[in-house]
């Protein structure tokens, strides 16, 4: 992600977050008094710190020593899924997550890459509930499959190459939902994710991405931690 977008998206987040946090204090000292709600629907939006250490490396071993990039990078997603109450104290949750991020950096033949890469990420969490007067808080943990994706540019040749992976990974989350009416919540929830994706290769000719560069295969596995917004809708 370029540094322009990710100035923007970090202004958006500073200027949505008191505001959405007021909003939720003040709509919850209006909110109904049993929060007696077993099924909903969510959707939101992510920002995530991100290390995918053996793509880095790649990338730092290609790249030009100016052009090199931070172990820890920047990524948005969109999220979205259900929820249903098992009984008062536990629920279960299906979500799926789309996660994603670019570079762009001058390698040492002098050509530019462009890297695209995404990971769809569909999970299942046993979730722990604590009701309150108009709000929920949820400790959930689980996971499930994980789709990734890869699209690297060379301009020197002009070259298109994409690549897949697929692998498993686990998350864990805090969550809180506020009211806003007796349907409509507020969303916010923090989170960690250790992907498990294994090596990205060609699916034409199932070779690897560049395994020349590093001793090793370059997979698409990664560590993530991330602040999440949305809403949620009660039956």
């Amino acid at each position: 992600m370029d540094k322009k977008n990710k100035y923007f998206l970090a202004a958006l987040w500073v200027w949505m977050f008191p505001a959405f946090i007021f909003g939720q204090i003040k709509n919850t000292e209006s909110a109904f008094e049993d929060s007696n709600k077993s099924l909903n629907v969510f959707t939101g939006m992510g920002i995530n710190i991100v290390r995918a250490a053996d793509l880095v490396d790649y990338i730092n071993t290609t790249a030009m020593f100016s052009q090199r990039v931070a172990d820890w990078g920047t990524a948005v997603n969109f999220f979205g899924g259900a929820e249903m109450s098992i009984n008062e104290n536990w629920g279960v949750k299906i979500d799926y997550s789309y996660l994603f991020n670019s570079y762009a950096f001058i390698g040492t033949n002098n050509g530019t890459y462009e890297l695209f890469y995404s990971v769809q990420a569909p999970s299942l969490l046993v979730q722990r509930v604590i009701k309150g007067n108009g709000f929920f808080i949820k400790f959930g943990a689980g996971g499930g499959p994980r789709f990734g994706y890869l699209q690297q540019k060379f301009s020197q040749y002009g070259t298109q190459t994409e690549y897949h992976a697929r692998g498993l990974g686990v998350k864990c989350e805090l969550v809180g939902q506020t009211a806003f009416d007796e349907h409509f919540f507020g969303y916010i929830g923090g989170g960690l994710n250790g992907e498990f994706i294994g090596e990205l290769k060609n699916n034409s000719s199932s070779k690897s991405l560049d395994p020349s560069a590093l001793s090793r295969n370059v997979t698409l596995n990664y560590f993530a931690a991330g602040l999440h917004l949305g809403v949620t809708y009660y039956f």
